[in-house]
């Protein structure tokens, strides 16, 4: 375990725990990487096992019907990009650990007051309020994809209908062999069922971890900028003494009082406490670009960690939404089969929550960085020296620009790309409606 896991653990954010279960997080040591590598192993093995034979059954027996081809064809792209942003993000475990350090000393460093504290702990608290809710969005989708073979057997009564229900798989599957003899379909079944649970586990904590320090680096952005407002309150108070002072002298003229409190003259002492006030201003502005040159270190690791799984992300929700939709509707519309219209029913609101986080959180750190530019202008910088104002217009050329993550080299995370991400959802919808109505 490193500097950063040991001094902040709420650094590694919520679900840890399941991120090493799964193998997915590596501590430091050679027998904790060790168990690690067996743990990925599983769990990669587990990601792969739906779409490989789903796939089989959709090129080997592929379905009559087209909303059956359609449930394949989402079980297929949604498991494999869960597979490939497993599989980068154990890839990529080097960075995300020297990502967690640059914010673990940006913590330890950047710690003016209370009020930073405070800042971070909000950010903190909304962290694992996403993943409980995530929580909440994604286990009724699993409970219905393993229950709903099983309450199809009990409701359904006829002869041939009990016989349709006692074939049904979680998952759509190819098999060689007879797959529904004992104890074959129930060997299948339970494989099916805790590769299912594998899937929801290890997206949601990789979500939950990309959101999380999303979030993080969002509260350093208004920690730095509650710091530029100290700037300003730093030169309030300064000016303040300086009054005090001059007044002071002003009451030492009068008959009564028959000493100063000091022998320095007026014109001194206003410009020590003037320089004073520059050169604590010139130090706190040198700090706040250092933190803010540590926040684009953070930003570039972060968006070079999410730029393939995100964009990938995107893209196969954009499609599974469609699919969930049309499938669902169209088994109501036919036959009114509840028990299997349910099963992609409960697959949307997960799909649209994880979309939405994304873009919701992504563009709560770009509003942050757009904050800047307003609270270095808002600072005190007007009646500081030249050399402080040329430093600050340098810092203010750098900082024209908000920070955005950028996925894909082209899809900002914001609630543009949200707008985007459904009306291609929409597009596609249209699309299979057309080709159903042909047939």
């Amino acid at each position: 375990m490193n500097q950063a896991e040991t001094e902040y653990p709420s650094l590694l954010g919520p679900g840890v725990t399941i991120r090493q279960v799964m193998g997915l997080w590596s501590p430091q040591g050679r027998r904790g990487h060790f168990q690690s590598a067996a743990c990925a192993t599983v769990t990669l093995v587990s990601l792969a096992f739906l779409p490989t034979f789903c796939a089989l059954k959709l090129i080997i027996d592929t379905p009559p019907e087209l909303e059956e081809t359609t449930l394949c064809c989402f079980v297929i792209f949604i498991c494999s990009g869960f597979l490939i942003k497993a599989a980068l993000f154990i890839y990529h475990g080097d960075i995300l650990k020297k990502l967690l350090q640059i914010l673990s000393d940006n913590r330890r460093i950047y710690r003016n007051d209370e009020n930073s504290e405070d800042i971070r702990y909000t950010y903190l608290k909304l962290s694992r309020r996403v993943y409980l809710y995530m929580q909440v969005a994604v286990l009724p989708g699993v409970a219905a994809w393993v229950l709903a073979p099983m309450l199809a057997r009990v409701f359904l009564s006829s002869e041939d209908d009990a016989t349709e229900a006692s074939q049904q798989f979680p998952v759509p599957l190819w098999f060689p062999g007879n797959m529904y003899l004992t104890p074959t379909y129930e060997i299948l079944y339970g494989a099916q069922s805790f590769c299912l649970l594998v899937a929801a586990q290890s997206t949601v904590v990789i979500d939950v971890f990309f959101i999380h320090i999303m979030l993080m680096v969002a509260a350093e952005l208004q920690v730095l900028n509650e710091n530029f407002s100290l700037m300003q309150k730093l030169n309030v108070k300064a000016q303040e003494y300086e009054e005090e002072e001059w007044r002071l002298r002003i009451k030492s003229n009068n008959d009564e009082l028959t000493f100063s409190r000091n022998y320095h003259p007026t014109s001194a002492t206003h410009s020590w406490s003037e320089e004073n006030s520059d050169e604590k201003m010139c130090l706190q502005l040198v700090k706040n670009i250092q933190h803010h040159q540590h926040i684009l270190r953070s930003v570039f690791l972060l968006q070079s960690v999410m730029n393939v799984s995100i964009f990938i992300l995107l893209f196969v929700n954009m499609a599974d939404l469609c699919s969930c939709i049309f499938v669902t509707a169209v088994l109501l519309q036919r036959d009114g089969n509840v028990t299997k219209a349910v099963k992609p029913l409960l697959v949307i609101p997960p799909l649209l929550y994880e979309t939405g986080m994304y873009c919701i959180f992504g563009q709560i750190l770009t509003d942050q960085s757009e904050k800047l530019i307003s609270s270095v202008i808002s600072s005190g910088w007007i009646d500081c020296d030249a050399r402080f104002k040329r430093d600050l217009l340098i810092f203010l050329m750098a900082a024209r620009r908000p920070l955005e993550i950028t996925v894909g080299k082209m899809s900002k995370l914001s609630k543009q790309m949200l707008v985007q991400v459904l009306n291609g959802s929409y597009g596609l919808l249209n699309l299979l409606y057309h080709f159903h109505s042909t047939q």
